[in-house]
C-alpha cells in the first residue's frame, strides 16, 4: 500500500488535509473565543470576512513571483507562519487580537494553497474527475477533523487548543523536507482530461461558467453558515464547545464523502438537473433546524448541507480543470471567486443571524434558488445557440 502511495503520488494529498486541519482549528478557536468575549453576530461576521480579504490579496500577489521551483519554500513559510499563529492564541482575549489572528491566517494560508497547486502540478497522473475528487476529499477531511479535534481541545485551555496547529504544521514541513532529501519532490505528471473529446469545446466552456457560479455560491453560503455555526449552536441551542466542534465536523465529513463519491457518477457529471437536485437537498436542509429545533435537527442539517457543499465544490474544481486549454485561467478565476465569497458570506450571514435564526437559515435558501435560476437561464441560452450535446 505504501509503495502504491509513492508510485501514484497519492501521499501528497495528506498535505492539504493537514493544512486545513490547522485552518479549521484556527477558525473554530476564533469563533468560540469570540462567543466567550461576547461579540455580537454582526461583528462576528465581519471577523470571519477578514480571512477571505487577506487570502484574496495574498493569492493575487503570489501569482506574480511564485513558481514550481520555489513553491515548496512558500509552503514551508506558510507552515512556519501557522506555528506562530498557534502561539498567538495566548493573546486572543479581546476583539483586536482575533482580527490580527485571522488577518495573518488568510495571508499565510494562501502561501500554502497556491504553492501546493504548483508543487503537485495540475494533477497526479489521474483523470481530472479523480484529481478533483481526491483534492475535495483531502481538504474537506482536514477541515472536518480539525473542527472535531479543536472542539475537544479548546475546553482544556489555550495550550491544548494550539496543539493541532503546531503538530500538523510540523508534519507538513517534515514531509516536504523528506521529499527533497530523497529526491522525490512531487512534480506534475501529464493528466488525461475526462473524455473531453466526446463533448464540443463550447459545451466544455459552458460548464466552465457553471463552475464559476458553483464555486462562488457554495463558498458564499457555506463560509457564512459554518463560521457562525458555533455561535448558533452555543447561543441558541445551548451546545457545549465540544458539541459545537462536532457539528462542524459532521458538516465537513459529509462534504468530504460527497465530494469523493461524486466522481463515480460518470453519466451525471454534465447533467445540470442532477446538480439542481443536490442544491434542493441543501435548501431542504436549511429548514430542518426551524422544523426540528433540537440537537438532532442541527446534526441532520449539518450532514445534508455538507452533501450539497461537497458535490458543489467537486463540480466546480472538475469543470475548471477539465477545460484542458484554459485550466490555469479557470482555476485562477475559481480562487478569486473563493476569496470574494469568503469576504461577503460571513459578513452577510452575521447580519442575518443578528436578525434571527430564521433569517440566517432562509437567506442561503434564497441564494441557492437564485443560483438555480441563473444556471437554468444560461442553459436555455446555450441550447438556443448550440445543438444540444450529451449530458445537457
Amino acid at each position: 500500500m505504501i509503495n502504491n502511495l509513492k508510485k501514484n503520488n497519492l501521499w501528497i494529498y495528506f498535505f492539504p488535509a493537514l493544512m486545513d486541519l490547522s485552518v479549521a482549528a484556527v477558525l473554530l478557536f476564533s469563533a468560540i473565543r469570540a462567543v466567550e468575549i461576547g461579540i455580537k453576530p454582526v461583528v462576528l461576521g465581519t471577523l470571519g470576512s477578514v480571512w477571505g480579504i487577506t487570502y484574496f490579496f495574498s493569492s493575487l500577489a503570489l501569482s506574480k513571483f511564485i513558481s514550481k521551483q520555489n513553491a515548496s519554500s512558500f509552503m514551508i513559510a506558510s507552515c512556519t507562519g501557522f506555528m506562530f499563529i498557534g502561539l498567538f492564541f495566548y493573546t486572543c482575549n479581546s476583539i483586536l487580537p482575533l482580527f490580527i489572528l485571522l488577518f495573518a491566517g488568510g495571508l499565510v494560508s494562501a502561501f500554502f494553497f497556491v504553492g501546493f497547486q504548483l508543487f503537485m502540478g495540475d494533477n497526479t497522473g489521474f483523470a481530472h474527475y479523480r484529481t478533483a475528487a481526491l483534492y475535495t476529499l483531502s481538504w474537506s477531511s482536514g477541515m472536518a477533523f480539525g473542527s472535531l479535534v479543536e472542539g475537544f481541545f479548546i475546553g482544556s485551555g489555550t495550550f491544548y487548543a494550539q496543539l493541532p496547529v503546531l503538530i500538523s504544521s510540523l508534519l507538513i514541513i517534515f514531509g516536504i523536507i523528506i521529499s527533497r532529501n530523497t529526491g522525490r519532490n512531487i512534480r506534475s505528471s501529464v493528466s488525461k482530461p475526462d473524455t473531453v473529446s466526446q463533448y464540443s469545446e463550447n459545451f466544455i466552456r459552458f460548464y466552465t461558467k457553471i463552475a464559476w457560479i458553483e464555486i462562488f455560491t457554495v463558498t458564499f453560503v457555506t463560509t457564512g453558515v459554518r463560521y457562525l455555526l458555533p455561535k448558533l449552536t452555543i447561543s441558541f441551542f445551548d451546545f457545549t464547545q465540544s458539541m459545537a466542534g462536532t457539528v462542524v465536523f459532521v458538516f465537513f465529513i459529509f462534504q468530504a464523502m460527497a465530494g469523493f463519491l461524486s466522481s463515480f457518477y460518470e453519466k451525471l457529471r454534465y447533467h445540470l438537473l442532477f446538480h439542481n437536485f443536490i442544491k434542493y437537498i441543501g435548501i431542504i436542509s436549511l429548514f430542518i433546524p426551524i422544523i426540528i429545533p433540537n440537537s438532532f435537527g442541527i446534526f441532520l442539517f449539518a450532514g445534508l448541507f455538507g452533501i450539497y457543499a461537497g458535490h458543489a465544490f467537486y463540480a466546480a474544481v472538475f469543470y475548471a480543470i477539465n477545460d484542458e486549454k484554459r485550466s490555469g485561467f479557470n482555476v485562477g478565476i475559481n480562487e478569486a471567486l473563493v476569496g470574494v465569497a469568503s469576504v461577503c458570506g460571513p459578513f452577510i450571514s452575521g447580519l442575518m443571524l443578528n436578525a434571527g435564526i430564521k433569517h440566517f437559515l432562509i437567506f442561503p435558501c434564497v441564494v441557492l434558488i437564485v443560483c438555480i435560476f441563473i444556471e437554468g437561464r444560461l442553459l436555455k441560452n446555450f441550447r438556443r445557440n448550440e445543438c444540444p450535446s450529451k449530458g445537457l
